[in-house]
């Protein structure tokens, strides 16, 4: 993944700041869920993580920091999903398929989290933005990746490429941002495997032959 951006931490343990701001970024999620990420204050944030305010302060300097750890920490981890489910798979068109299938069900599985960072991204400040978008932008490298692949060894459209690995890394939201429609349809699991097929055959892949 791309380099995080730097947050100043009072803490010098690397791996207690990791791991409480992981705390801190859930916990966070779940107050700008339920209040929105302006009427929040970092008081709120703060009494969700079980920190004091001040013990808030060695992690994070302000409420962009912890908007940004959310988007980071929501980032991370559909593409640690992602990495787990190809790791020991050799066969590049079995690896696109477990990739887009763990994708789809992190976007499903993630739907509120996922609905607040599209909300919100517009309230981050210019360098976490940048930030968050080249995070973004080497998961979609990724996908790029296991498409040219997939490509090389005669399994994809010979055009797909670069737009196809924006195509698929984006219609899988659509599971979080509209499932105010789609959960009165089909079943969540008969949904998830629906669009992964969809999108295998959108690059000359048979859902059947993977």
């Amino acid at each position: 993944m791309t380099q995080a951006r730097n947050i100043a931490a009072q803490i010098k343990d690397a791996d207690l700041v990791a791991d409480r701001r992981a705390h801190i970024a859930r916990a966070a999620a779940r107050v700008f869920r339920a209040k929105g990420f302006h009427n929040a204050t970092i008081r709120d944030v703060a009494i969700a993580a079980g920190l004091s305010q001040g013990s808030l302060y060695n992690y994070v300097r302000s409420k962009d920091d912890i908007l940004y750890l959310v988007h980071q920490d929501l980032t991370a981890g559909y593409a640690a999903d992602v990495e787990q489910a190809i790791a020991g798979i050799a066969e590049p068109r079995a690896r696109l398929r477990a990739a887009l299938a763990a994708f789809t069900h992190a976007m499903a599985e993630r739907h509120a989290d996922i609905a607040l960072i599209y909300q919100e991204t517009h309230a981050l400040g210019d360098e976490s933005r940048r930030a968050v978008l080249a995070q973004t932008n080497g998961f979609i490298q990724r996908f790029e990746q296991l498409i040219a692949d997939a490509r090389a060894a005669g399994m994809a459209l010979p055009g797909a490429g670069r737009l196809a690995a924006d195509i698929v890394t984006f219609l899988p939201v659509m599971l979080a941002l509209r499932r105010w429609r789609l959960r009165d349809g089909l079943p969540r699991d008969a949904a998830e495997a629906e669009l992964v097929g969809f999108l295998l055959r959108g690059l000359g892949i048979e859902d059947t032959d993977v």
